[in-house]
């Protein structure tokens, strides 16, 4: 493996690849929450597959999950989201990829702000679409400056694509910030989308209320990707939602009716179980609270410089400056001490930068804490 090349998930693949060994990993590089999931939403499922739901359904998705998607956002966000508005899909990935297949032939250029997930640079080189970045800075609170904003306002581009909460810093735009970039992206008429599956991180609920969702702003070329995988740690579930206008959504339902048909009903009436539940989020959102608090503690006392999240299970941190290599820590990390974290080059380049995910329980953020204070004491001796 080439250590200046590697990528969280080459880190990911190596990890499974010991595990299967038999050895004990430490999964610090996957925004996977291990939380079980409410026993409400796999009875539903369980009891929904059993009643017979397990035939084709509508590719928009059945109008139960629908209304009651369109009912959640409204509730929690204070929008006037239709039904009709909804297409559901395989996660919000698949949303976004299949949004693209429909646009692709309109874009030439894409913007958006770094450090970022790199799902985006990949789905959007494979379908031919160049990415213009804006890279915010540590010193600045990872937020653009006037100046990046006015660089932005310089590039032609005809899509804007916004991760608010964001992976890998954990850390909100506030509505200010959130109106500047919408702004921008009105004045060229640029498609806007945005990825909202971390806004019911937010730790705060009064923050959680007052997210500034593109929905709020009701413009005509906006995408807004939904899931439940963050929300209600149903990952494997695979289900999430695209709000959209009605004629990329019927573009869109075309290309689920010739791909994969439509979404298993059964997940879906689990789904509507989950949304149905406000609790939930509420709940989970305590717990990755208190996990990345404890990781924060702990990552402070070893050294690591990060700015505290307000959001989500992440931490994006620099290592020690006696480091100089991050790159060799993090293969040194996974090889020698069984933990995997993602290497902050996945995110923009930011070679000197690793994010955590605190999504474990916190024994084993701990005993991870503890196998990654053992390298660096051998580190620095």
């Amino acid at each position: 493996m080439d250590n200046k090349g590697i990528t969280h998930y080459m880190i990911f693949t190596l990890a499974k690849k010991f595990e299967e060994e038999g050895r004990d990993v430490i999964h610090l590089e996957v925004g996977d929450p291990y939380v079980d999931i409410d026993g409400e939403i796999n009875e539903e499922l369980c009891r929904r597959a059993k009643m017979g739901y397990t035939h084709y359904s509508s590719p928009y998705g059945i109008d139960e999950f629908r209304v009651t998607a369109a009912k959640y956002l409204n509730n929690f966000l204070g929008t006037n989201v239709e039904k009709e508005d909804i297409l559901v899909t395989p996660g919000s990935k698949s949303g976004l990829k299949m949004f693209l297949d429909i646009i692709s032939r309109d874009v030439d250029t894409a913007v958006t702000l770094e450090p970022t997930w790199s799902a985006y640079k990949g789905l959007l080189e494979y379908h031919g679409i160049r990415l213009e970045t804006i890279k915010t800075e540590y010193r600045n609170k990872w937020r653009p400056t006037e100046d990046d904003l006015t660089e932005l306002e310089n590039i032609d581009f005809q899509l804007m694509i916004l991760l608010n909460p964001s992976n890998p810093t954990g850390l909100t735009m506030d509505r200010k910030l959130v109106d500047k970039l919408v702004d921008i992206a009105v004045n060229k008429k640029a498609i806007i989308v945005s990825d909202e599956v971390y806004f019911q991180t937010i730790y705060r609920d009064e923050d959680v209320k007052n997210y500034p969702s593109i929905l709020r702003y009701e413009y005509e070329f906006m995408v807004a990707l939904h899931s439940l995988s963050k929300s209600h740690a149903m990952t494997g579930y695979r289900l999430g939602w695209v709000v959209t206008r009605r004629e990329w959504i019927e573009r869109m339902r075309r290309l689920v009716q010739y791909s994969y048909t439509n979404v298993p009903i059964f997940i879906q009436y689990a789904g509507v179980k989950a949304l149905d539940n406000p609790g939930i989020p509420r709940r989970l959102r305590k717990i990755y609270r208190d996990r990345t608090l404890y990781m924060a503690d702990r990552l402070e006392r070893l050294g690591f410089k990060f700015h505290r999240p307000d959001s989500t299970f992440y931490i994006f941190a620099s290592t020690p400056e006696y480091i100089e290599d991050t790159s060799e820590f993090v293969i040194r990390l996974l090889k020698e001490e069984m933990v995997a974290v993602a290497p902050g080059i996945s995110f923009g380049g930011y070679r000197d930068f690793i994010r955590f995910s605190a999504s474990y329980h916190i024994d084993r953020i701990s005993k991870g804490m503890d196998r990654i204070e053992r390298l660096l004491d051998r580190w620095s001796t």
